[in-house]
């Protein structure tokens, strides 16, 4: 990644800052409750890691499954965190492919990195009204019941270290970007070390204020 000069946010005060990437997790959370009511399909989040991109998504997503949770449902959505294979990724796809239900992938970047996995998550993110993803023969799915094609109506929430921008392979750069137009692209703007200092800041101001916990 490119790192970028404390000069480049000199001109603004500590107190704007603050203020600035306190709206960015509002806008985070705003996101991740219109990806879950369907209003958003997918949202993709990047920012450095430890300052509450997860924590942010998983609040508002635990919060609104608390119902499924007491009455032992099986919950809306799943955090995928590591690395996943294109069939791990048609697979997951599949089990949560219900309207309103949402796959976070949570540091998850081998999905981002892979050309198989990508075109799947095009064809899951698709701007049409039907979104119809194929699996080229498996028989590993389909001893677990998935079949060779179903329709996608769920969401997704993409957390990431990467910034999209910077990528530097060619190749790699028209497949993300025909991902993040399906997607919205949400940049928590925390990029220097001063940025990043006055973040861990506001996190310690709220546990005093509030009694909040940030991963």
């Amino acid at each position: 990644q490119v790192k970028v000069p404390d000069s480049a946010v000199a001109d603004e005060t500590d107190e704007q800052i603050i203020e600035r990437t306190r709206l960015r997790f509002e806008i985070l959370k705003d996101m991740t409750k219109a990806v879950k009511t369907g209003d958003v399909r997918a949202m993709i989040v990047t920012g450095p890691p430890g300052l509450g991109k997860s924590f942010g998504v998983e609040e508002v997503l635990a919060k609104d499954d608390l119902f499924d949770m007491m009455g032992q449902r099986k919950p809306k959505y799943e955090i995928v965190k590591g690395a996943m294979s294109a069939i791990g990724l048609y697979s997951k796809l599949y089990k949560y492919s219900d309207p309103k239900n949402i796959i976070v992938f949570d540091d998850c970047d081998s999905i981002l990195l892979d050309d198989v996995a990508l075109n799947i998550l095009k064809a899951a993110l698709d701007t049409s009204k039907k979104r119809t993803i194929w699996n080229t023969d498996s028989r590993v799915l389909r001893s677990e019941g998935v079949p060779d094609k179903f329709d996608f109506k769920g969401g997704a929430i993409f957390i990431t270290n990467i910034k999209f921008e910077n990528v530097r392979s060619k190749k790699l750069q028209d497949h993300l970007a025909a991902l993040e137009s399906r997607c919205h692209y949400l940049d928590l703007t925390i990029d220097t070390e001063r940025e990043k200092i006055l973040r861990i800041k506001q996190i310690v101001s709220a546990i005093g204020h509030d009694g909040l916990a940030v991963e």
